[in-house]
């Protein structure tokens, strides 16, 4: 428990030195024109559905979202139910946590069900630079996981210790376009002689406004592609070969919001993936969540 804690504090201490210092990196905030993608709110604007980051928020704003996910294939059947708060620390860092449940997992004709690895993250905007036209974005995400879920169930619903994450965005958002992109990874803990393989993640992506209302409501769609690296597990001290490879996605998305409330719904492909052993393989992720602003 000591190593955890300290853990969580070191990453909260360096966000904070970063904060400091991103400082003189973030210009003073100008008069944006209320149309396109700033029809609304900056917690009411459009981001990425199944990349990380992006979640951003002004002071004070308190955000709880309701997500559904699933990953299905032949031999494999995850769906997941994802209760979570966004609030916004400062107009420059914001403050996520996620508390996932498996409703079904399935894989290979194993089932398990449960409470996943609570996750809480922070994300701080490290430049910023806007116009009254458009915002130039990059950000630091870092997070790390507890190990709430269980590795004895089969299929597992948790990775059996920490783990932490970190990665950083770029972002331009525009009146009527929206481009993204990312790299981060994701480092896990040996827990009694297993340890799940290392992530490694890059990400893209390109959004317009379809409609809008200036203070009312915005339509908007996006496209994004995913790409996920993971080294084979460690179970028992030794190798396990039907573990790790490379999975590439991309998938449309469509964003709805109002002053309070915000939807986001889409479907990813698999377009590429290279499993290491004789895994089941991937189709689709499909992932939905809707979130209300108090």
């Amino acid at each position: 428990m000591h190593i955890k804690n300290s853990a969580l504090i070191t990453i909260f201490i360096a966000f904070g030195m970063i904060a400091k210092e991103s400082e003189k990196w973030v210009d003073n905030k100008v008069e944006i024109i209320k149309i396109g993608n700033f029809a609304l709110p900056l917690s009411q604007q459009p981001s990425p559905l199944f990349s990380f980051g992006q979640n951003l928020v002004d002071k004070g704003d308190f955000l709880a979202f309701g997500i559904y996910e699933q990953i299905k294939g032949p031999q494999l059947n995850f769906i997941t139910v994802v209760p979570s708060i966004l609030y916004g620390l400062t107009d420059k860092m914001s403050l996520y946590i996620e508390v996932p449940v498996a409703a079904k997992f399935m894989y290979q004709g194993a089932r398990s069900s449960g409470l996943e690895d609570v996750v809480v993250q922070l994300e701080q905007v490290l430049y910023a630079h806007e116009t009254p036209i458009s915002v130039n974005e990059i950000t630091i995400v870092g997070h790390i996981s507890f190990p709430t879920g269980s590795t004895k169930k089969s299929p597992a619903t948790g990775f059996g210790g920490p783990t932490f994450f970190l990665g950083f965005t770029l972002s331009r958002t525009k009146t009527d376009w929206y481009y993204f992109g990312g790299l981060g990874g994701l480092i896990t803990t040996f827990h009694k002689g297993t340890k799940f393989g290392n992530g490694f993640f890059y990400q893209g992506g390109v959004g317009r406004n379809i409609a809008y209302k200036t203070d009312k409501w915005l339509l908007n769609w996006l496209v994004e592609i995913d790409g996920t690296y993971r080294q084979r597990d460690t179970v028992c001290n030794a190798i396990e070969c039907n573990s790790g490879g490379s999975i590439i996605t991309i998938g449309p998305s469509v964003f709805f919001g109002t002053q309070r409330f915000e939807m986001d719904g889409g479907i990813a492909a698999v377009v590429d993936q290279h499993l290491f052993g004789s895994q089941a393989k991937n189709h689709f992720a499909v992932e939905f969540y809707a979130g209300w602003k108090f």
